[in-house]
């Protein structure tokens, strides 16, 4: 592990100049082989795009980074919320075990309380869970589906559905649909 002095930064998707796209897609194509061929030439899953990031520079080396991508969800009672979805989450190897994570976590956490998010939501691995629980995020008691622009389920490689509460507001009991707040 090696002592690092990044610096950690929001960026607004429309603030997002070509090298910087390029440097994030190379970090998410080589944290997340299996994508490869997406982030060839897109930052995004399921066709949404991030309202903004979190990355993590070393100079002017990309080393971490937060995609936050908007997402409504449907409760069983029809009420709908818009919510901040993680997703992207990636450090470099060797910059590992040095707190990025939770640091980029925090900022991104962060924005999306300021922007008005009630809630953030994410999907993850389930050896991650311990990380996310220590950091305040919650596993779902009960399901959350997210669904494709032509109303079929996407089948999530990941398959635990977290959630953090950004305010007073607590999560609404019940499944869950996510979808993409256009619907």
């Amino acid at each position: 592990m090696q002592t690092l002095c990044p610096t950690i930064e929001v960026v607004d998707e429309h603030d997002l100049n070509a090298g910087l796209d390029r440097q994030i897609r190379d970090l998410l194509r080589f944290c997340f082989p299996d994508w490869s061929d997406i982030f060839q030439n897109y930052r995004a899953w399921h066709s949404t795009r991030p309202i903004y990031s979190v990355i993590a520079r070393d100079e002017d080396k990309v080393i971490g980074h937060i995609a936050v991508v908007v997402r409504t969800i449907t409760t069983t009672w029809n009420f709908r919320y818009n919510v901040a979805s993680i997703q992207g989450v990636c450090v470099a190897p060797d910059s590992r075990h040095a707190g990025l994570a939770h640091q980029m976590l925090r900022e991104a956490l962060h924005e999306a309380s300021n922007r008005g998010f009630l809630f953030a939501i994410l999907y993850c691995k389930e050896f991650l869970v311990p990380f996310y629980t220590s950091q305040g995020w919650k596993l779902a008691d009960d399901s959350i589906v997210m669904w494709n622009q032509r109303d079929l389920p996407i089948s999530m490689r990941s398959n635990c559905p977290m959630y953090y509460e950004l305010s007073d507001v607590l999560l609404p009991e019940g499944p869950l649909d996510v979808h993409s707040p256009s619907w």
